[in-house]
């Protein structure tokens, strides 16, 4: 379900990007073999995971540049929502006050883990296409 902090990212609903387009990922994954698909996989997790890590710092300008490096990545995965939160968050993160930061990554968060367990589904699922 939707909460009030994911509304500061998400705006209305028809101004809202899809969660993840997962032909993006697909398409990824399918451009190699089986390791090539197990690396990548792992990469991104581990790229997410460093980035998401990051976002607990209470220092604005860190959030900022992690949220910045988040908004690429996810959308290079096709995971459209979670880079329009990034791109909120890179905006605004560096004038915020540790506790107002603290409040406006846990949406940023949940949506990376969603990211993540999508990342996983999909290198299962495209094995030896």
């Amino acid at each position: 379900p939707k909460t009030m902090d994911d509304s500061f990212f998400m705006g209305a609903p028809k101004d809202t990007a899809p969660g993840i387009d997962g032909t993006v990922l697909t398409s990824l994954f399918a451009m190699g073999d089986d390791d090539l698909r197990v690396a990548l996989s792992a990469q991104l997790r581990a790229d997410f995971q460093r980035i998401r890590d990051a976002l607990d710092s209470e220092d604005g300008y860190r959030v900022g540049r992690a949220a910045h490096e988040l908004k690429g990545l996810a959308a290079t995965v096709g995971a459209n929502k979670l880079a329009d939160m990034a791109r909120s968050v890179d905006a605004v993160a560096e004038g915020m006050a540790a506790p107002a930061l603290a409040v406006v990554i846990v949406p940023l968060q949940r949506e990376i883990d969603v990211v993540q367990a999508h990342i996983s589904a999909v290198s299962e699922s495209t094995q030896s296409l």
